[in-house]
C-alpha cells in the first residue's frame, strides 16, 4: 500500500515552480536555444501558452486525476497555436519533452520533495507522466488539425493566385500582394509553365519536389485539368513519360500572364504533334503557328496535299517530307527511308507533276512543309 495519501501534492506548484511566469520564461529560453523551430518566434507569443499548459499539467498531477474535457480542449488549442506559429509537430514534441524534464529536474532538486517518503515522490511522478501523456495526445491532435486547415488555406490561396495569373485580370498591386502571400519573390525572374498530362495529381507532386517549382522560386497548381504555375527559368526539369510540358519566356511577375499564355500554346502544340517532354517556343519553331492558324493550313492543304492521288498519297508525301527534312538531298532521303534513289526521284517528280510546284523553290518548300504539318494534325503522321 502506498504511503502517499495525496496530502503532499497541493505543495507541488509552490515547491517546484515558484513563480509560474518565471518558470515559463525559463522554459521558453531553453526552447529557443535548443529547438530550431522556436528560434525567431517572439517570447511574448510563447510564454503565456507555456505557463497555461504547465499550470494545467501541475493541477492534474496534484489532484492525480485524468485531464478533463476542458483541459484536453485547451491542450488541443495549445497544439493548434504552435502550428499557426509555424512550429512542426516534431519540434513541438521536442519542446514538450524539455518542459516536462525541467519539471522533473526541479522536483528532484526540491528540498521539500527530498524530505518526503519515496512512495510519495514516485506516485507524484507517475501522475505527472500520465497527465503529460494525455496532454501529448491532445496537443498532437490539435496540431494536426490546425496544420491540415493551414494546408487547405494555402492550397486555396495558391490555386486562386495561379488562376489570377492565368487570367491576367488583377491589378499589379493585388497580383503582387497575392504572390507575396504564397511566398513568391516579388523581384524574381520567372518562367510560366503548363503541363498536359493524363495524371495531373502525380505530375503536380513530381514538380513540387523540385526547388525551382516551390516558393520562393515557383508555385504549382492544377487548373482546369492541367498542371500550371511558374518556375525558376534555370530549372530544366525532365518531366515523366507522357507529359507535355510547355515553358513560357522568362519574365518578371507582372508579365507572367503572357508567359503562361505562351506556355499553354507550347504544351498544346507538343501534345497535338505527339512530342512529350519539356519544350519552349523556340524548341518547336513555327509548329505553334501551324496549330494556331487553321486558315493558312487549310489553304496550303488544298494547294499541295489535295492534288496528290489518294492511292499514292502516303508514299509520295512521306518521301517529300523526308526530302525536306534532309535539306533537299535526294540521296540522304533514300538512306533515311531505305529506298533506291530512283524511287525517291520518281516520287518527288510525281509530287511536282501533280501539284505543279517545284520543291527547289525555297518559298514553295516552306509552304509544303507547313501543309504537311497541318495534315499531321488532322490525320496523324503519314506512313512511308
Amino acid at each position: 500500500m502506498s504511503d502517499d495519501d495525496g496530502s503532499t501534492r497541493p505543495r507541488l506548484r509552490h515547491s517546484v515552480l515558484g513563480d509560474p511566469v518565471a518558470f515559463a520564461e525559463h522554459v521558453c529560453a531553453r526552447l529557443q536555444a535548443e529547438v530550431p523551430a522556436y528560434r525567431g518566434i517572439a517570447a511574448a507569443s510563447l510564454v503565456p501558452s507555456i505557463s497555461s499548459a504547465i499550470d494545467r499539467l501541475i493541477t492534474a498531477t496534484a489532484e492525480d486525476r485524468p485531464l478533463d474535457g476542458p483541459a484536453l480542449a485547451q491542450f488541443r488549442e495549445y497544439g493548434a497555436l504552435r502550428a499557426e506559429l509555424g512550429v512542426p509537430l516534431d519540434g513541438m514534441l521536442r519542446g514538450w519533452q524539455i518542459a516536462v524534464r525541467e519539471l522533473m529536474r526541479r522536483i528532484g532538486a526540491s528540498h521539500y520533495w527530498a524530505a518526503q517518503p519515496g512512495s510519495a515522490l514516485l506516485a507524484m511522478l507517475g501522475a505527472l507522466l500520465r497527465a503529460s501523456d494525455a496532454a501529448t495526445v491532445a496537443f498532437s491532435s490539435g496540431h494536426r488539425e490546425a496544420e491540415a486547415q493551414i494546408t487547405r488555406r494555402l492550397d486555396t490561396r495558391r490555386d486562386d493566385t495561379v488562376r489570377a495569373l492565368a487570367e491576367g485580370t488583377l491589378p499589379t498591386g493585388e497580383l503582387r500582394r497575392r504572390a507575396q502571400l504564397i511566398g513568391l519573390r516579388l523581384d524574381g525572374a520567372y518562367a510560366a509553365f503548363r503541363a498536359i498530362t493524363a495524371e495531373p495529381e502525380q505530375t503536380e507532386w513530381d514538380l513540387r519536389q523540385r526547388p525551382g517549382f516551390r516558393p520562393p522560386r515557383g508555385v504549382v497548381a492544377i487548373l482546369d485539368g492541367d498542371v500550371v504555375g511558374v518556375c525558376d527559368p534555370r530549372d530544366h526539369v525532365r518531366p515523366a513519360a507522357g507529359v507535355f510540358l510547355g515553358i513560357g519566356p522568362e519574365c518578371p511577375l507582372e508579365r507572367v500572364p503572357h508567359s503562361l499564355h505562351v506556355a499553354g500554346r507550347v504544351a498544346e502544340t507538343a501534345r497535338l504533334f505527339g512530342r512529350p517532354g519539356r519544350h519552349t517556343l523556340t524548341d518547336l519553331g513555327v509548329l505553334p503557328a501551324v496549330v494556331g492558324d487553321s486558315d493558312v493550313g487549310a489553304a496550303l492543304m488544298l494547294r499541295y496535299i489535295t492534288p496528290v492521288d489518294d492511292a499514292e498519297a502516303g508514299s509520295i508525301l512521306s518521301t517529300v517530307d523526308t526530302y525536306l527534312a534532309a535539306g533537299l538531298n535526294a540521296s540522304e532521303t533514300g538512306n533515311r527511308l531505305y529506298l533506291h534513289h530512283n524511287t525517291v526521284r520518281y516520287r518527288l517528280s510525281r509530287f511536282e507533276e501533280l501539284t505543279g510546284a517545284s520543291l527547289k523553290d525555297p518559298h514553295v518548300a516552306q509552304q509544303v512543309w507547313w501543309a504537311l504539318r497541318y495534315r499531321e494534325l488532322d490525320s496523324g503522321p503519314a506512313v512511308p
